[in-house]
């Protein structure tokens, strides 16, 4: 039977640090991803993940079982990982979100369009500002919450949902050249 998250941070807490590796193999693809969506490099991207479990190792005793540990540790590194942006002055973000296209009946033209719209839509989520594109990040590719990502970011929950709606009104209007044209392709495909 597999324990608790609370259940191993107490062993570790009472010394069984070799305990630890039960915490970074659950987390590690989840912060991995996250920190790498932000910072768009594979080596800044390990770094950073080595940075927020030597961060989250130091700091167990502060973790409050009362919120899930997921929401705890990606708390850590979304931070972590927005102090280093800060610090090198980048402001990209982009979000690899992969739109399922390349099926294996699916013709070169159609890969080709959307690949066009991934391409449109990362660019797009690139130029938001941080403050959203950080929300973004955590609702869409990480699945959290409102609540989780209230929890994990400090900000009141009017506040993210808030962000949320402008970062969506923002894609909405920066990409609606691609939806219209892909109206406009899937009416030429009608008509075929």
């Amino acid at each position: 039977m597999s324990q608790s998250d609370w259940e191993i941070v107490q062993r570790i807490i009472k010394g069984e640090s070799e305990s630890f590796g039960e915490i970074v193999t659950r987390y590690k693809k989840s912060v991995f991803s996250l920190c790498y969506r932000m910072v768009k490099n594979n080596e800044e991207a390990e770094d950073l993940s080595q940075e927020i479990f030597i961060k989250a190792y130091n700091n167990l005793k502060k973790y409050n079982p009362q919120y899930k540990f997921s929401t705890w540790i990606l708390k850590i590194a979304t931070n972590t990982t927005i102090d280093s942006l800060r610090k090198k002055k980048i402001e990209t973000m982009p979000l690899e979100e992969e739109i399922s296209s390349k099926s294996e009946t699916a013709s070169a033209e159609v890969i080709y369009f959307h690949q066009q719209n991934k391409t449109a839509i990362e660019s797009a989520i690139e130029g938001l500002p941080i403050e959203y594109r950080t929300l973004i990040i955590l609702f869409h590719q990480h699945g959290l919450s409102y609540k989780e990502i209230s929890e994990s970011t400090n900000l009141p929950m009017s506040k993210v949902k808030n962000r949320i709606h402008r970062a969506r009104n923002i894609l909405k209007d920066s990409l609606k050249d691609v939806k219209e044209e892909e109206a406009q392709w899937t009416a030429k495909q009608v008509q075929i």
